[in-house]
């Protein structure tokens, strides 16, 4: 049985309660794997074999940013701002993660998720 992506998503959601930038930082990173995932199977990229020098992330991202479909370019826009995102609560200690900061991030994640026409 395959893993389902939205529940990365949802864990997100229930991260968000705790309210401690550790859990926020985890649903932040959460959100973002969850929403990518999903979208990266969107464009049939699941097996996809990366070449030398590729990176996964900026090929998907790029995809949709480069579609000619509106909520596709958003989706990219969005992809990308949580990507950035992810980046710094998993990396960067020195950058704040607050509540509001992880609260964007997860409507962010639902805008994708509903320009992608998937529900949670």
């Amino acid at each position: 049985m395959n893993f389902d992506w939205k529940n990365f998503v949802r864990l997100a959601e229930n991260l968000m309660n705790h309210h401690d930038e550790a859990s926020l930082r985890s649903a932040i990173s959460r959100a973002y794997y969850g929403v990518f995932c999903i979208s990266r199977n969107k464009k049939d990229f699941k097996n996809y074999k990366l070449k030398k020098g590729e990176n996964i992330h900026r090929i998907i991202i790029n995809k949709y940013k480069n579609s000619h479909d509106n909520n596709e370019k958003i989706v990219g826009k969005y992809l990308d701002d949580l990507r950035r995102n992810r980046n710094y609560s998993d990396y960067d200690e020195d950058k704040t993660i607050d509540f509001e900061l992880a609260q964007r991030v997860l409507i962010k994640t639902k805008k994708i998720l509903d320009n992608l026409g998937i529900k949670l």
